[in-house]
C-alpha cells in the first residue's frame, strides 16, 4: 500500500498542471486570463509564447485585444513572454505573466474561480492592471518602446 501512494504522489509532482485553452472564462483556482488589448491607432504585432506553449503572430488592430487560459503548475513557475512589434521601428520584448506579476499587479487571490491580468498597448509604453474595459487610471506603466 505504500508503495502505491508513493507511486500516486510521484506521478501527482511529476505530471505537468498546466493546461492552455483559448477562453476568456476560468472555471477552478490557480488559473488565469491575460488580455492584451491595444488601445494605439497603430496595428500591432505580438508573439505570446512560454517554454511548453507557442500562441504565434497575431495583429491586433485598434481595440483589439488576444487573450488566454491557462493553469499555473505546481511548482509556479510558467512564465509567458511576448515580443511586440509596431511601425517595423517600434519592438520590444518582455513577460507578461509570471508569478510575481499575477501577484502584483492582477486580480482574485488563491482562493478565487477567475483571476486576470490585463495590459494595455498605448502609444507611450505598456500598462498593467487587474480590470478589463473600460480601463481605469490605476493601471501602472511597466515598459516603454524600444527604437
Amino acid at each position: 500500500m505504500k508503495t502505491l501512494l508513493f507511486l500516486f504522489l510521484c506521478l501527482v509532482f511529476t505530471t505537468n498542471a498546466s493546461s492552455i485553452a483559448k477562453t476568456a472564462t476560468v472555471s477552478h483556482g490557480f488559473c488565469w486570463t491575460v488580455y492584451i488589448y491595444n488601445v494605439m491607432i497603430d496595428a500591432v504585432t505580438v508573439h505570446v509564447k512560454s517554454a511548453d506553449y507557442d500562441l504565434g503572430d497575431h495583429t491586433l488592430e485598434f481595440n483589439d485585444n488576444e487573450n488566454w487560459s491557462f493553469c499555473v503548475n505546481f511548482w509556479k513557475t510558467i512564465v509567458f513572454y511576448a515580443d511586440f512589434k509596431c511601425k517595423g521601428t517600434k519592438s520590444v520584448s518582455f513577460n507578461v505573466w509570471d508569478e510575481f506579476l499575477g501577484d502584483d499587479y492582477g486580480s482574485g487571490s488563491t482562493r478565487s474561480a477567475e483571476r486576470i491580468l490585463v495590459w494595455l498597448v498605448k502609444d507611450d509604453g505598456f500598462y498593467v492592471g487587474k480590470n478589463l474595459p473600460p480601463f481605469p487610471d490605476g493601471m501602472t506603466k511597466l515598459y516603454d518602446w524600444s527604437h
